[in-house]
């Protein structure tokens, strides 16, 4: 997984390190992670690589260009900082699953 990020950061091309699976082994310990909290080790990790923009050139059917107040804004939650999906995502739809029990390590 390293050499795949360190390639993708050489070429300014964006990784995204997503999930870690369900087992993960630490300091020869092995710890099964349960939900969300897989994204959110990935993230910790420092693994993803955000590599350069994308520009839009983004027009309407007339070819115009659409204004910046007309564009959709994403939204990320609380939860979203620790998301390893974060920089390939288009933001929370706020549907809600958010506000549920948090998933631990067991």
């Amino acid at each position: 997984m390293k050499s795949l990020h360190d390639e993708c950061a050489e070429y300014n091309v964006t990784f995204v390190f997503c999930g870690t699976g369900r087992r993960f082994v630490k300091d020869g310990k092995v710890y099964k992670l349960e939900g969300s909290i897989q994204t959110e080790q990935a993230s910790k990790s420092g693994l993803s690589f955000p590599g350069k923009p994308i520009d839009f050139k983004l027009t309407d059917d007339w070819g115009y260009p659409i204004p910046e107040e007309s564009l959709y804004k994403p939204y990320y939650g609380e939860r979203c900082q620790n998301c390893g999906m974060r920089l390939t995502c288009n933001g929370c739809s706020r549907c809600g699953k958010c506000t549920s029990n948090e998933t631990v390590i067991r």
